[in-house]
């Protein structure tokens, strides 16, 4: 697999666990603005039947302190949980940032790694066809010095190209 096929995977996965988490952030978001509205709904149903019982002042003003609070606390278990959904998500999101960049960093150190390697082999495969055309003898040995040094560089280039698209 080569190292451009490997990135394009890599990013779709990223891609994927982001829409996930975002998806499961607007999930919970959802459920608790559902849950706030049911709590309001409740509240204000039991403020009705009260207020039909009720018959001095101050147990009206009681009430009403009492709708108030529920509604109160219903909003507050709302942004207890949508603030515990935007840190999963958060959570989710530095977590693949965390992940490609250690990819990336591994890539580059991959690619350095078979630079030098090739650029060794280069050197190496130059080395030894100097040696070789000064110790041939005649058209047929420099020919065969020739062959072996385009060999060896091939040779060279394809293990930097084998290096490089490793996983």
């Amino acid at each position: 697999m080569d190292t451009r096929q490997l990135e394009f995977e890599k990013a779709e996965i990223r891609a994927k666990t982001r829409a996930e988490a975002n998806k499961v952030a607007t999930d919970a978001y959802d459920r608790a603005a559902k849950a706030c509205k049911e709590a309001k709904k409740q509240a204000d149903i039991v403020y009705e039947e009260v207020t039909k019982l009720i018959v001095d002042k101050e147990a009206k003003k009681e009430a009403d302190k009492a709708r108030k609070e529920a509604v109160k606390q219903a909003e507050k278990v709302r942004d207890a949980i949508i603030a515990e959904a935007h840190l999963v998500y958060t959570a989710s999101w530095d977590r693949g940032q965390k992940d490609y960049l250690e990819s990336i960093t591994e890539a580059k150190e991959r690619f350095a790694r078979a630079q030098k390697a090739l650029e060794e082999a280069k050197k190496q495969a130059d080395m030894v066809y100097k040696e070789a055309k000064k110790q041939a003898i005649d058209k047929e040995a420099k020919k065969e010095a020739d062959k072996a040094h385009k060999e060896a560089i091939k040779q060279a280039e394809q293990d930097y190209r084998e290096a490089v698209s490793k996983e």
